[in-house]
């Protein structure tokens, strides 16, 4: 059977001190390599719970942060497509005003009466006008210029007049509109055009001097509603490129955004953003009346009230997530410090009490050794 080995009392003494110091050491060593004081529920259960407690909602609140933050970047992406769309509405409105200016140019003389059949150009002149004799001359003067006399025949076609008119100034274009049944003669803007002759009202045109007005931007009626339908067809495809990460605010996208760990929500309405969403009847146009181009006026004002409006909300939503956002970032700075002053170690503590343990357990050793060293004596006295 194994016997106990006896240690005198001062090496025991001395030995416990020692175990006793590098246990501390190994604390402290421990503590100063993990930066907490309380590293598990051995170290201090109540400090280890309450600092885990506040550690799990700080990380809770900040994945419910990083939502907020691209909920943010949602309303951006939106308020960026509401700027475009804006800018768009604006230049239709723009180009609906130079619209109703053009439209309020002379840009042709029309018959001021309908040929008596439903004709094309080849019908004969005697047979679309039956007024029409071939004492009729019709006397055109461009510019003040020499005049040219068109005369007709009963065997001339309608084509063969307007080639005629046509050929008299290069400003100058003939045309039988095949719809209205009448002549219409179209001039550059600027051009001065002398109309006399022998009865030229038998086919409906009045005999006088035009001056062919000039539009605000040099293009006819047609040209600018064709224009306007341009930037139609473009507000139809901005506002569908304006969402971020499969939310579109101006598409119809409603957004939810969870603020707490209790599930409490604030939503963000939507709006669909389109020509028709914006109060356009539509994103084709006839401007054949000037009431028409009144109708598209009145519409542009109403899409950018909207637009405004919608912009107006939206800037109060980003406000209440920016505030929101904030103080979940502060309100996570706060749990964290809290877990901290729980669990946390001082640094400066531990390496002074790392410094003193180092110097404890050196003179644990050497007291140690000195105690040994009086048994050693007292074998000396048997050799």
């Amino acid at each position: 059977m194994a016997q106990d080995i006896n240690l005198s009392q001062s090496i025991r003494t001395n030995l416990l001190s020692l175990q006793s110091t590098n246990k501390l050491f190994e604390r402290t060593s421990e503590r100063l390599s993990t930066g907490l004081k309380v590293n598990s529920a051995l170290d201090g259960t109540s400090a280890y719970f309450s600092a885990k407690s506040l550690n799990n909602r700080a990380s809770d609140l900040a994945a419910l942060k990083d939502g907020m933050g691209q909920a943010i970047q949602t309303l951006k992406a939106a308020d960026k497509g509401i700027d475009a769309l804006e800018l768009l509405v604006d230049q239709a409105k723009t180009i609906a005003q130079q619209a109703k200016e053009a439209s309020a140019q002379i840009s042709k003389i029309e018959s001021t009466v309908a040929a008596s059949t439903t004709n094309t150009a080849a019908t004969l002149m005697s047979a679309a006008f039956t007024s029409l004799s071939v004492t009729n001359t019709f006397i055109i003067a461009v510019d003040g210029a020499s005049s040219t006399t068109i005369t007709f025949s009963a065997t001339n076609s309608i084509q063969t007049i307007l080639d005629l008119i046509t050929a008299t100034d290069t400003a100058l274009t003939a045309t039988y509109n095949t719809t209205t049944d009448k002549i219409e003669i179209a001039g550059t803007a600027g051009t001065e055009v002398t109309i006399s002759g022998t009865n030229p009202g038998n086919f409906g045109i009045a005999a006088g001097t035009t001056v062919f007005g000039s539009t605000g931007s040099g293009s006819s009626v047609t040209d600018l509603e064709a224009d306007f339908e341009k930037v139609m067809t473009e507000m139809n495809k901005i506002y569908q490129d304006a969402g971020y990460k499969g939310i579109n605010l101006i598409n119809g996208n409603d957004l939810t955004v969870t603020t707490n760990e209790n599930q409490t929500t604030i939503v963000i309405s939507s709006s669909t953003l389109n020509v028709t969403g914006l109060g356009f009847s539509a994103a084709t146009v006839s401007w054949s009346t000037a009431s028409n181009i009144d109708t598209s006026i009145s519409e542009a004002v109403t899409a950018l009230s909207t637009l405004r409006t919608t912009s107006s909300g939206f800037a109060a939503d980003l406000g209440l997530l920016t505030t929101r956002e904030s103080f979940t970032g502060e309100l996570i700075e706060t749990l964290e410090a809290g877990a901290g002053l729980l669990v946390n170690a001082s640094l400066e503590e531990e390496s002074a009490n790392l410094l003193a343990l180092q110097t404890r357990q050196s003179l644990g050793t050497s007291a140690l050794e000195f105690a040994n060293q009086v048994q050693m004596s007292v074998l000396q006295l048997f050799r």
